[in-house]
């Protein structure tokens, strides 16, 4: 059931709206942490592929791995802000959207007002060559529930976001996730990134996972490739 008592809310802002944002941008010492990280990954399709089209073109070993490093392999990385205390202004604004019922949003604009709902802003980045493409989100946990969902800049999830590049590459966007309020919220982003190798085509299909718990601990993965 989605929010129902906007009015009720607006009754409750108003009595709240001053102690919630006098503490907003103070981060407290038990906000857990979550600094930018970094991996590497070389998709085995991939490589696979442009050994096949080597072999068939006739290309020598080496330059066909020079090739497959280039074509096949990325580097994943996070980067974290550090987490703060969210506003009343935007719990209100994201929490129609969270299919919590009336007691339960209004619960939720509580703990804001109590500096008890904290968000972050992050970015998850896939670097393969002169492929980049990334996800940028923000998200709020409270220790009951994480999410994202919301149709403002409250909480969001965007998918093929600006600063990548695709030189060579064709980027087609698949599944971009907007979570609502769960003990998990994870923001996955799926594409296919396609390239012609000697004139064949080599398609990578990537599914970029930023999942952040209840409690603000986040893990982030890549899959496919």
């Amino acid at each position: 059931m989605k929010f129902k008592s906007l009015s009720l809310l607006t009754v409750f802002l108003g009595s709240m709206l001053v102690v919630s944002t006098a503490t907003a941008a103070t981060a407290s010492p038990s906000a857990p942490s979550a600094p930018s990280a970094q991996s590497f990954f070389t998709s085995k399709t991939c490589l696979d592929e442009v050994n096949a089209i080597a072999a068939e073109k006739g290309i020598n070993k080496n330059q066909a791995a020079r090739d497959a490093s280039r074509l096949c392999s990325a580097t994943i990385t996070t980067t974290e802000s550090a987490a703060v205390q969210a506003t009343v202004a935007e719990v209100v604004a994201v929490a129609p959207s969270l299919n919590l019922n009336a007691a339960d949003s209004q619960a939720l604009v509580s703990a804001a007002a109590a500096g008890s709902v904290w968000t972050r802003l992050w970015t998850h980045t896939y670097w393969g060559g002169s492929l980049v493409e990334k996800h940028t989100g923000r998200t709020y946990w409270n220790g009951t529930h994480a999410w994202i969902s919301s149709t403002t800049d409250s909480g969001y999830h965007w998918c093929h976001s600006e600063g990548g590049i695709a030189i060579g590459w064709s980027v087609t966007v698949l599944e971009c996730t907007r979570p609502g309020a769960g003990s998990v919220a994870d923001a996955f982003y799926r594409f296919d990134a396609s390239v012609a190798y000697q004139g064949s085509p080599i398609t990578l299909q990537v599914g970029l996972h930023h999942q952040t718990d209840r409690f603000g601990n986040v893990t982030a993965w890549q899959v496919g490739g």
